[in-house]
């Protein structure tokens, strides 16, 4: 997973129950998307300990594709958090409000990866070499 500053991360959410695991992963109960901002991307550039886990609290996010079936659910409100395990891996947890349910994502294997500009300075001494012989 690329995970780059000012860029929505989207992970598909699903109830959990028992009938979680026969769940299709194409057909979530809603979408959660967050804007991934320094802070968060620092946050989540972390890898916790084994047996550890570390929760990132969402102060902004949107909800979208949400089913019919589960929308009554959220009419009181709701707190999203991501859930960042050893691997590191990555999750979310949806919480309404005033209800007994919960939402989660799959987990996501990631490893972060930054673009440190070294490649684009390379290919910019090689173009230069090329153009003046």
């Amino acid at each position: 997973m690329e995970l780059q500053e000012n860029t929505p991360l989207t992970l598909p959410l699903f109830q959990l129950n028992e009938q979680l695991e026969a769940r299709d992963i194409e057909s979530p109960d809603m979408q959660l998307s967050v804007n991934l901002t320094a802070d968060l991307l620092a946050n989540l550039c972390q890898n916790p300990a084994p047996e550890q886990n570390m929760s990132i609290p969402l102060e902004a996010y949107e909800l979208t594709d949400i089913e019919a079936s589960v929308a009554t659910v959220l009419s009181e409100g709701h707190q999203a958090q991501l859930i960042l395990n050893h691997g590191p891996v990555l999750s979310a947890v949806l919480s309404p409000l005033g209800e007994d349910v919960l939402f989660v994502s799959p987990p996501v294997d990631m490893m972060p990866t930054f673009d440190l500009g070294l490649d684009d300075e390379e290919d910019d001494s090689e173009e230069a070499q090329n153009a003046s012989q």
